[in-house]
């Protein structure tokens, strides 16, 4: 069951959004929900290559200009990032604003700013689920692409936050 934490991230949500532990966070995914034209909602994966905290109220986002996900947040101006570990579940809501001129030396990546609105943690209710925990969250492995991936993050987050 989910409690209101605040309107500001959590200090161990802001360590892990901060970008400093790339390598600690490599693999894992931050699972995304927008409402499409529709009104469904509208899941996707970014990684924390895509993600950094500028401050606890602030996150800065990479994400392809012309995907679904980016459409939805230039049209309605929401946004929220599920953080799912054993370590905890958080629910990140916020309002979302196309920063102009995109991330200069990556061509084909919108930059977004995330104003966190509502930051609710989930955690199983020992009187309907006894011990129950989360077990993992969402995974990916790179292959031999791996450490070249990490560099495009390092550099991506770098980008998110001198523009931040």
């Amino acid at each position: 069951m989910s409690r209101l934490v605040g309107q500001e991230l959590p200090p161990q949500v802001l360590e892990q959004f901060s970008g400093r532990d790339l390598r600690g966070c490599f693999g894992r995914v931050i699972p995304a929900v927008t409402v499409d034209a529709a009104g469904f909602p509208h899941p996707a994966l970014l990684s924390f290559g895509e993600v950094v905290a500028l401050d606890a109220r602030r996150i800065g986002l990479a994400t392809y200009a012309d995907s679904t996900t980016t459409n939805n947040m230039r049209r309605n101006g929401r946004l929220t990032l599920l953080l799912v570990e054993p370590e905890g579940t958080y629910y990140i809501k916020g309002t979302v604003r196309e920063r102009p001129g995109g991330l200069p030396g990556f061509p084909g990546l919108a930059h977004l700013e995330m104003r966190v609105t509502q930051v609710l943690e989930d955690a199983a209710r020992s009187d309907m689920e006894g011990e129950a925990r989360i077990a993992s969250g969402i995974r990916f492995g790179a292959g031999p692409g791996g450490a070249a991936l990490l560099k495009q993050w390092e550099a991506l987050v770098a980008a998110l936050r001198r523009a931040g």
